[in-house]
């Protein structure tokens, strides 16, 4: 059974902290992970509706954390977050289909992530 909570994972306590306490107030559940490891655990646990991975951190990349998660809850919803756009990141098959760009307008993650729901909540109930 899945949990109805996003996971959000960045090595920087400032987006970390900005984006949990926005999601709370929004009426989500939350957890939060420092690093790939960490996340990776926590999908491993609890298969999380959601996850915002940011794509550069230390130890495991965004893509590697990316591929371990697409592998253990392939349900989970992944949303990048970066302030770089890459090649890694470009819309191919099997690769991350949404993204939250830095500097982020918190309107613009709020209607993005309710729309992804929205999406999740009506392919389950055709």
């Amino acid at each position: 059974m899945e949990n109805n909570y996003i996971l959000v994972v960045d090595d920087n306590f400032g987006v970390r902290t900005l984006l949990c306490e926005f999601l709370l107030q929004e009426g989500f559940n939350v957890k939060e992970a420092t690093n790939g490891l960490d996340a990776i655990q926590l999908v491993m646990q609890e298969k999380p509706r959601m996850v915002l991975l940011d794509m550069r951190m230390p130890g495991l990349t965004g893509m590697e954390t990316f591929a371990k998660i697409r592998d253990l809850a392939p349900k989970t919803i992944v949303v990048s977050i970066s302030a770089y756009k890459t090649k890694d990141c470009d819309v191919q098959e099997g690769q991350i289909k949404h993204h939250i760009v830095k500097p982020f307008d918190l309107d613009q993650v709020r209607d993005l992530l309710h729309d992804l729901l929205s999406d999740l909540h009506n392919s389950k109930s055709a």
